[in-house]
């Protein structure tokens, strides 16, 4: 395989080649390393890159499978992770002026168990000021842009992991995801984002939004690849008391065995009341081809609790997050950027009776989405109402009603946070100046396989890993 082509390609196809010793470790490090370079100056997608450490990881692996320790499909792959989740001795900065300086004492149980895996670090990608936005706008290291188009947003607050593997800089990225921040810029970016069942993989050593609100999942090329991810980093975890002791199935192999034919439902409320055009345009193709390839029946649905979405998530939102960051809101408020500032004064007005009616609105809205998802194996819509928008909108309007960036691009995402459904963002079509569209796949509780399945299902018949590449230059 041309040196070029080494991280335009999947995990999949990369293990395969790592295994038969065709591709070395480190020289796949080093076509990483060079893509950063390359790159990175103009995306601004990662904030500390580690070449020294990964060459040294990348050597010893390739030490290791020589010897015929070949641990499984992740050995020997670089990966990189937001600037959120703790890697013992790397620099941690959660993309503030706060921590900037700060240096991780722990790995992330993530972290730990994609090295256990064999995988090498190579940095961490920039995020929204504490993952707390979902533009990756970001005053102190600067904003990550979107690769196929510089002028518009990358989407955050994961925006720099899912700009480093749709550039192909690295072939996956652990992030978080409180209000989208994995499904959003991975739908804005075209690339696939896996946010698993709340509970199904540990938070432990991630720095903490909205605790009721965060999950830790992965931005990856291909379904397959983040079936191997979520593989590895799943299972009950005693350092995370929200960790869900619940065994762990193979994904990557029961991707493959997709029952007969799926079911899928349309919600009828809310996700649709508000689509740019060519996102509509896009999804109605989307089911005419899971129709027409036999992947899955489709059916219209109603959800009765969806008005009671955005009052399930925004009081735990901004509520905990106020809480999390209030010694520093009163000693240290100059530092934040103004939007953070802003966003965590008005978590500082949520009040107590504002809170617990959130958590009974999360309960009854879960409740309904699970009662749907016994008739119908998996929810579909957009991801986003919108395509990426440029950095100079600070508002766009969609069918006579105008949103601020922030409840646009977190519209379709926040109900599957606040129920902690697992969900899957997949690339599905190129507008006609060939920004991506994501179409967002919601299963059941620990039901990951289901929306993997259909997710890999179409991929593979809609080309996707030749069809989503930007044009970098």
């Amino acid at each position: 395989m041309e040196k070029e082509l080494l991280t335009l390609t999947t995990i999949q196809k990369l293990s395969d080649k790592i295994k038969n010793e065709e591709v070395s470790p480190l020289e796949l490090v080093e076509v990483c390393l060079e893509r950063i370079k390359k790159f990175n100056p103009s995306l601004n997608s990662f904030i500390t890159v580690l070449g020294d450490e990964a060459r040294k990881d990348a050597a010893t692996a390739e030490k290791e499978i020589r010897q015929g320790l070949y641990i499984g499909p992740l050995h020997g792959i670089p990966f990189s992770i937001k600037d959120v989740i703790y890697a013992e001795g790397v620099r941690c900065t959660a993309g503030s002026k706060i921590m900037a300086n700060y240096n991780s004492k722990i790995d992330a149980t993530s972290v730990a168990k994609m090295k256990t895996a064999g995988t090498i670090l190579i940095g961490t990608n920039n995020t929204h000021e504490f993952a707390c936005g979902i533009t990756n706008v970001n005053p102190h290291f600067g904003s990550s842009k979107n690769p196929w188009d510089t002028s518009k947003l990358s989407g955050g607050s994961s925006g720099g992991s899912a700009v480093a593997v749709a550039a192909s800089m690295v072939p996956v990225s652990l992030a978080t995801d409180t209000s989208g921040s994995i499904r959003v810029p991975s739908a804005l970016c075209g690339v696939v984002g896996l946010k698993p069942t709340y509970g199904r993989v540990s938070k432990y050593g991630i720095v903490d939004l909205a605790p009721s609100l965060d999950h830790v999942g992965c931005i990856t090329r291909s379904v397959w690849d983040a079936a191997a991810i979520l593989q590895t980093i799943a299972g009950h975890d005693p350092l995370d008391p929200t960790s869900i002791n619940k065994q762990v199935p193979d994904y990557t192999k029961n991707i493959n065995r997709i029952k007969p034919k799926m079911s899928v439902g349309i919600p009828k409320e809310y996700f649709f009341y508000y689509l740019q055009p060519e996102v509509g345009k896009v999804f109605h193709k989307f089911i005419d081809t899971i129709k027409s390839s036999d992947i899955a029946s489709v059916s219209d649905i109603s959800i009765p609790e969806s008005d009671k979405i955005y009052e399930s998530w925004r009081p735990l939102r901004l509520g905990e997050s106020a809480e999390i960051h209030s010694k520093w809101l009163q000693t240290r408020p100059e530092d934040y950027g103004e939007d953070v500032r802003k966003m965590l004064l008005n978590g500082m007005q949520v009040t107590a009776v504002d809170y617990i009616k959130a958590h009974k609105f999360r309960r009854e809205l879960r409740s309904s989405f699970i009662e749907i998802l016994e008739k119908v194996d998996a929810l579909v819509m957009p991801t986003t109402i919108i395509t990426a928008p440029g950095f100079d909108e600070p508002t766009v309007s969609v069918n006579d009603k105008t949103f601020e960036i922030y409840q646009a691009l977190s519209r379709n995402t926040i109900g599957f946070d606040s129920t902690g459904l697992p969900a899957i963002s997949i690339p599905a079509g190129l507008t006609k100046d060939n920004l991506p569209v994501g179409v967002q796949i919601i299963g059941a509780p620990f039901e990951e396989e289901k929306i993997l399945s259909i997710a890999y299902a179409y991929e593979c018949i809609n080309d996707s890993l030749t069809k989503f590449m930007p044009p970098l230059h």
